[in-house]
């Protein structure tokens, strides 16, 4: 059961091509309206651009300072880290967003990407980089499905 029922769930794999501007659509059944804000935050440890709607940024940061695990320096650095490297994104009349430049040349986002539903997010791939996650992640995916019953 959704517990934020105004969050949509991102799930699905989709194929898309980046245009001369760097625009990219998004999945109409990933949209909320006719104008939808996100915060792009590249992963450069598994490659790829992680996009998030402002609430679920917004409850990363929760999350940080209620840890307490974290001390209160530990938190202001990453949040100032997390936030320096987010870029605020919005969509168009047509449900498209403008990648920056910057993550697609650190990602090597060209041409053709993946938007990969994760959840609370969604992640854009270049197709190599996901087709190289998709099977380091097969083995832990096929024994958690097991283990959990589905």
């Amino acid at each position: 059961m959704d517990t934020h029922p105004s969050h949509p769930i991102f799930a699905g794999e989709f194929r898309h091509a980046i245009d001369a501007k760097n625009r990219v659509t998004i999945p109409a059944r990933w949209r909320g309206g006719e104008v939808d804000e996100f915060f792009a935050v590249p992963n450069l440890e598994s490659g790829c651009l992680m996009v998030m709607p402002v609430a679920v940024t917004d409850e990363v940061a929760a999350r940080a300072k209620s840890d307490p695990r974290f001390t209160p320096q530990d938190v202001q650095r990453f949040i100032r880290q997390f936030y320096s490297q987010a870029q605020h994104l919005t969509t168009d009349k047509q449900g498209r967003i403008v990648l920056p430049e910057e993550q697609c040349r650190q990602l090597d986002l060209k041409q053709e990407v993946i938007l990969v539903g994760s959840h609370s997010r969604f992640e854009v791939w270049s197709p190599q980089s996901w087709e190289r996650i998709k099977e380091e992640d097969s083995p832990t995916f096929r024994h958690m499905m097991g283990v959990i019953g589905i």
